[in-house]
């Protein structure tokens, strides 16, 4: 598998199907596996926090959503095969574990009620998927947090708690609530749920989903900024803005 740094932040190069294959394999280990869906935000976000940075390139799987890191890697000559959206990602990763039945999936995060709707949508969608519990993203301490998660006996967790929140409760908590895979969903509960519409095929095809995201939420532009940034780094740094990740860094 194939890694590289994207502005000195690490990012897997793989298809769907290969992220799922490794999905699968961290269900056979025994520790905390932390995937991270990495995008321009959070690439950038990176650049002004060393500890999330040092997360994300210590992760066990970073996958390549958001089309911007395509357009990187593609200047800088290297050639990702495809966009794994998040929420495309942990609905395949739903069917496999309804499929297997062997290891229950937990819903941590979003507004109240939108966690059990979207559980509630993966279930009919997928008969037979083992979901442990569901938990809205509004509490205060993690202890009980971690316990309910753990006497449900779920080993995969979709966290829904925005980032880098859900990826530093996911590192800091997870080994002690006994969980093999943890990743951080955004706000994919709510695509899911039906409480939110995901952009259109057109959108998503033109690599344009992030502006339809802001047509539909222009009160939340200043999130928005971190991508024209994100552009003027990468032409700024030239093909020193994609490096191969090598041993050590």
């Amino acid at each position: 598998m194939q890694t590289y740094k994207i502005l000195g932040v690490k990012c897997h190069s793989l298809t769907m199907d290969e992220a799922l294959g490794r999905l699968q394999e961290f269900l056979q280990g025994d520790k905390t596996c932390l995937v991270v869906t990495v995008g321009p935000e959070m690439i950038m976000r990176a650049q002004e926090d060393e500890d999330f940075k040092n997360l994300v390139n210590a992760a066990d799987l970073v996958v390549p959503d958001g089309s911007g890191v395509l357009w990187a890697a593609s200047r800088c000559g290297v050639k990702i095969p495809e966009r794994i959206a998040g929420v495309e990602l942990i609905d395949r990763f739903a069917e496999i574990l309804a499929a297997r039945k062997d290891n229950a999936l937990f819903l941590l995060g979003a507004a109240p009620g939108i966690a059990e709707k979207a559980g509630e949508k993966l279930k009919e969608k997928y008969p037979g998927l083992p979901l442990g519990g569901c938990r809205d993203g509004y509490f205060k301490e993690d202890g009980p947090v971690v316990e309910q998660i753990k006497q449900s006996g779920a080993r995969v967790v979709y966290a829904a708690l925005g980032s880098p929140k859900q990826e530093k409760w996911i590192r800091d908590r997870g080994a002690e609530a006994c969980i093999k895979v943890g990743i951080g969903v955004g706000g994919s509960f709510d695509v899911i749920s039906g409480a939110k519409k995901r952009a259109p095929q057109l959108f998503i095809k033109l690599r344009l989903e992030w502006l339809y995201r802001l047509l539909c939420e222009p009160s939340r532009w200043r999130r928005f900024l971190a991508i024209p940034r994100f552009m003027y780094l990468v032409v700024k740094n030239g093909r020193g803005a994609v490096e191969e990740w090598k041993d050590g860094n």
